[in-house]
Order: C-alpha cells, then structure tokens, then sequence
C-alpha cells in the first residue's frame, strides 16, 4: 500500500513539473528532438539541415553529427538575435527559419557584426609568425623569376623591342601584361616549374628577360631571371597575406568558439539523443 502511495505520489510531482516545464512536456513528443533556448528542433528540421549539407545519404554517423552541431550551433545564434520575453514561455518552431538557407544567412550575418568584426591581426603579429615558423617559407634550389603575359604576338613583340631598348622589366609589364602580379617577383623551385620553362631558363643568364615564349595560340609570356639560388627565404612581404589571412582565421574560430560557450550558458539547450535519427558522434577536441 505504501510502495504504490509513494508510486502515485511521484507520478503527480512528474506531472506538475511536466507543466510547471514547458521543455520537459515536449520529451514525449516524437518529432522533437531538441530545445535550444526558445526553438525547438525537429526530425524535419534535421532532414532539411542533411539534405542542405549534401549528407542527406550519408550512412556515416560522424558527417550526420556534424550537421547536427551545426544546426544546434545556428539555433544558438538565433536566440541571441531574438531573445524570448521574460517567462517560461513554449519554446516554438523555427517557422520560417526551418529554411537552412535562410537560417545560414541569419547566423552568418550575426557572426560577421558579434565575432568577426571584431578580429584584429596587427603587422606585429604577422612579424611574430613569419618570425617564429622561418621553417615555413624556407625554400630548395629554383629561381627567382619576373613574369609578364601577353594577349598575342604584337603586345610580345612590342613589349621585347623596349626591354630591348633599356626599359625596366616592371615598367613594361605593368604597360603589357595581363598577370595580376605585374612583374612581381616569383620564387619556383626546380619541380614547380613548367617542362617547356625549364630549357629556357636554364639559358638565360641571371639579369636577363626571355624571348617572347608561345604558350596558346592566343597568349606569349617573357620571363626575366632574377637569379638562382640552392636555398630560399621568402620575404615578409611576399609571405605576409597568407600569415594575415591565417592568423584571422585562427583568430576569428577562437572568438567564435568563445561567443558559443557564452551562448550555451544563456540559452539552455536539452537534446533528447534517444530520439536522434543516428549514432551521435562527438567531436574530437
């Protein structure tokens, strides 16, 4: 008598919390498989977020996990464009942010003005780097090339006839050539350099320009040697956009890590993985 008083007692204290919590009535609902802050997720939510993600027929449990980080990662972002009122309100539907499309802009939009904006990767910093990986932009034996690309047989013939006539290599190139470098030197190992460039390097002397080479019908390249070298260091400048780009990157996945932990102590966020379609996976550190 008494096991069954106290078995009734705690079905009654279940149910007033079920009502008391508007997240823990939503457990028995089969189509929902997650509560982040004031949304809920659900089984067609994950579908869209598959198909959108080109995993839809994946069997692999790791790519469909990842795809549910995402999402949950998104949602997360969501509550913090759009916090619910004050109470314990129902958490609600995506609506028309069920769209993964339209869900990715929204997140992305916040991220780029909450995390984004916010890196800064000073010429100190890129000095550090470049500095402290020399290992990196550490070079084997090839030359040190300029180049310009010409449209056709008459901008090569023109361009050869004032290299000839004492011009500098640069001045004709940005006059000429059609490579966004300009005549910016270039460092090719031996490996890297085309079959038909090799030859003609090997016979030109270090401070001299190429004949006009025939590359298509429609395009010649000249080439001057700046010289060649057994070892190579590229220099800061050279180096320095892709150490930027690097360290932004860096940068802005630390502050976008940061900005989600926070979000996931503002924003209580339930799984019911019994309910997830597959075998969630986490994700290594």
């Amino acid at each position: 008598m008494r096991r069954a008083l106290a078995a009734a007692v705690l079905l009654v204290l279940a149910a007033a919390s079920c009502r008391r919590d508007p997240v823990a009535r939503l457990q028995g609902t089969p189509d929902v498989l997650a509560v982040v802050g004031r949304f809920t997720l659900t089984t067609t939510d994950l579908n869209r977020a598959l198909a959108y993600g080109q995993a839809g027929a994946s069997e692999d449990p790791w790519v469909k996990s990842r795809v549910w980080d995402d999402l949950v990662d998104q949602v997360l972002v969501l509550n913090d464009l759009s916090p619910a009122p004050g109470g314990a309100a129902a958490p609600e539907p995506l609506g028309a942010l069920s769209d993964p499309k339209a869900r990715e802009a929204a997140a992305e939009t916040a991220l780029q003005e909450r995390v984004y904006a916010k890196v800064e990767v000073g010429p100190e910093q890129v000095e550090a780097y470049y500095r402290d990986h020399a290992d990196e932009f550490a070079r084997g034996p090839g030359v040190l090339v300029r180049e310009m690309l010409l449209p056709g047989p008459t901008q090569a013939d023109d361009a050869e006839k004032l290299l000839r006539r004492g011009h500098s290599f640069v001045d004709v190139a940005r006059l000429y050539s059609l490579s966004p470098r300009r005549g910016a030197p270039q460092y090719f190992q031996y490996e890297e350099l085309p079959d038909y460039l090799r030859p003609v390097l090997e016979k030109t002397p270090p401070g001299a320009a190429t004949a006009p080479i025939r590359v298509t019908d429609s395009a010649y390249q000249i080439l001057y040697l700046e010289g060649r070298y057994k070892t190579y260091a590229e220099p800061l400048e050279d180096a320095a956009p892709e150490i930027r780009l690097r360290l932004t990157d860096e940068e802005g996945q630390r502050l976008r890590e940061a900005y989600l932990a926070k979000l996931r102590g503002r924003f209580r966020t339930v799984v019911f993985s019994s309910k997830l379609p597959f075998d969630y996976q986490k994700e290594s550190p």
